[in-house]
C-alpha cells in the first residue's frame, strides 16, 4: 500500500513538474523599408519587470518566432498609461516612436503561440 502510494505521488509530481506554460499573443507580421518586423503585442506588465527579465522574455520570443518560422526583427510592443512602449533593437527606435498602438492593431495579422 505504501509502495504504491509513493509510485502515485512520483507520478503526479512528474506531471506537475513538467507541465508547460502555453502562451498566446497577438502578433503584427509586417514590412517595412525592405525589412521584416514581428511585432509582439504584449501586456504592460512585460515593462514592469527588471532589465534582465525583459532580456530574457524577449529572447525567449524571439526564439518562439523563428520556431515558428516567421522572418523579420522582434519588437514587443504594449500600451502602458495611455502610450506605446516597445522594446526592441536601438536601430529600431527611430522609426518605434513614430508609430502608435493604433498602427499596430491595424496591422495584427496573426497569433504565435509559445511554449514555455
Amino acid at each position: 500500500m505504501k509502495l504504491s502510494s509513493i509510485l502515485i505521488a512520483c507520478l503526479l509530481f512528474a506531471s506537475i513538474a513538467s507541465a508547460e506554460q502555453v502562451t498566446t499573443y497577438k502578433i503584427a507580421h509586417t514590412r517595412y523599408r525592405d525589412s521584416n518586423m514581428v511585432i509582439v503585442v504584449s501586456n504592460a506588465n512585460f515593462f514592469a519587470q527588471s532589465e534582465q527579465t525583459q532580456l530574457r522574455w524577449f529572447t525567449s520570443l524571439e526564439v518562439c518566432s523563428r520556431n515558428a518560422n516567421l522572418a523579420g526583427q522582434v519588437i514587443v510592443v504594449a500600451n502602458v498609461n495611455g502610450r506605446l512602449r516597445y522594446y526592441g533593437p536601438r536601430s529600431w527606435h527611430r522609426f518605434l516612436s513614430t508609430i502608435d498602438m493604433a498602427w499596430v492593431r491595424a496591422r495584427v495579422n496573426k497569433e504565435l503561440t509559445c511554449h514555455y
